[in-house]
């Protein structure tokens, strides 16, 4: 567990470490798990959907290769972006089996993103930028010129991706206020963490990050969310305020006159081809081959062909899976998914299960809700560390889930 909590904290910062430390602990619990893998009926669904993405970049590679030829490279290596992931998920379980192992893992993730935070700030207000490289290249932070991307990234190599990050963080941290609200010095520090994650969520220019933060917010409060979310918008007009008056000095006026003109403004005015044409576009592809797919990366050339535009992916996780390998491979792998979404949030958050759960199983539920919502507009998982900690993420709800006793013939374990 400890390997796995290390894992944890180096997750953002020494991604290539810290994914050796994971798979450490998978080799670990593999052979200490009793039950089979296939005692989970969660992982029969995964095990199925992993098997059809093979047989379609079979079919892909051997009876299809007109459309894909350049892709068939990308469509074998994308399976690694799932199928090592379905192992990971059954492996993790174990590191989160009890609530008080779910709020120390809250608590390195925290702590893990220390590093994020100082590095997004040294970028935006200090111009650090890199990148700066180590172990042989094998650990990278990115740290771009801000003029040169979209918002702050810090040690990630997109906007998005922190801010996917970031929020990931949001619900937990509001997790450790709420369990820590009679202690003052510990508050302290944590609300400096609120402050410091909010703002650079907004820094980030993610028009995502931006929706997640207030998902994540109400989840975890529910209806006594509404006085934050008064004072994060109160927060947010303070910032706005200062840009366009010297409340706190020319110099902040300044560079926040340099950061919002030319960043959140386009968010909202600077649009090549909308959400909605692009997944226009995707699902009129799934149903010209809806089987097989067209193989992993294939979706930015045939838009391109089509449009004249590049878009690197149709920003919707499920819609990429399945434009990918096809629309069986999709159901097995997302069904399962959104059912224990669905499930947590129903069950647990929106009932009476609601107070006799912990403040940091609910942060956990709102989390996983809130980066699922994230790839439903944008595809942030095929960065290594969202990925992972997605799966991190499903396999504590899972746990989470079998505690409560909620049963589901999809989710129950054969006895």
């Amino acid at each position: 567990y400890f390997i796995f909590c290390l894992g944890l904290f180096l997750l953002p910062s020494a991604f290539f470490i810290s994914a050796i430390l994971f798979l450490i602990v998978a080799l670990i619990n593999t052979f200490k798990i009793k039950n089979n893998f296939l005692d989970d009926r969660l992982n029969i669904f995964f095990l199925t959907g992993g098997i059809l993405m093979i047989i379609s970049a079979i079919f892909q590679t051997f009876f299809y290769s007109r459309l894909i030829l350049s892709n068939i490279q990308l469509t074998w290596i994308g399976l690694a972006n799932w199928i090592p992931f379905f192992w990971l998920f059954w492996t993790f379980k174990p590191c989160l089996n009890n609530p008080n192992k779910r709020k120390i893992s809250a608590l390195f993730l925290l702590l893990g993103t220390i590093p994020v935070l100082l590095s997004g700030f040294g970028q935006v207000f200090f111009n650090w930028h890199g990148p700066f490289k180590t172990f042989y290249n094998l650990i990278i932070w990115y740290q771009r010129p801000i003029e040169k991307v979209t918002g702050l990234t810090g040690l990630f190599n997109n906007a998005n991706y922190a801010g996917a990050w970031l929020n990931v963080i949001w619900p937990f941290v509001l997790a450790f206020v709420i369990d820590r609200k009679d202690k003052l010095l510990e508050n302290i520090s944590l609300y400096l963490f609120v402050f410091s994650i909010s703002i650079s969520i907004i820094l980030t220019n993610s028009r995502s990050a931006w929706i997640g933060i207030f998902i994540g917010t109400f989840m975890v409060f529910g209806k006594k969310s509404l006085k934050v979310l008064r004072n994060l918008i109160f927060l947010i007009l303070i910032f706005i305020s200062a840009k366009i008056y010297p409340i706190f000095g020319e110099d902040i006026q300044n560079i926040l006159g340099r950061l919002i003109p030319e960043s959140i403004s386009t968010e909202f005015s600077d649009f090549q081809f909308s959400r909605l044409e692009i997944w226009n576009k995707g699902i009129a592809g799934i149903f010209s081959q809806p089987i097989f797919g067209f193989g992993g990366g294939s979706f930015p050339e045939i838009f391109r062909s089509e449009t004249g535009l590049w878009k690197g992916h149709i920003h919707n996780l499920p819609l990429e899976l399945i434009f990918s390998y096809g629309i069986p491979a999709g159901i097995f792998i997302f069904g399962p998914i959104f059912l224990l979404n669905f499930i947590a949030i129903k069950n647990i958050l929106c009932s009476k299960g609601r107070r006799n759960t912990s403040i940091f199983d609910q942060s956990w539920i709102a989390t996983l809700f809130v980066l699922m919502i994230s790839q439903m507009v944008d595809v942030q998982y095929f960065d290594g560390r969202i990925s992972i900690i997605f799966w991190i993420l499903l396999a504590g709800v899972k746990n989470i889930i079998e505690e409560n006793k909620i049963n589901h013939v999809l989710i129950k374990n054969k006895p």
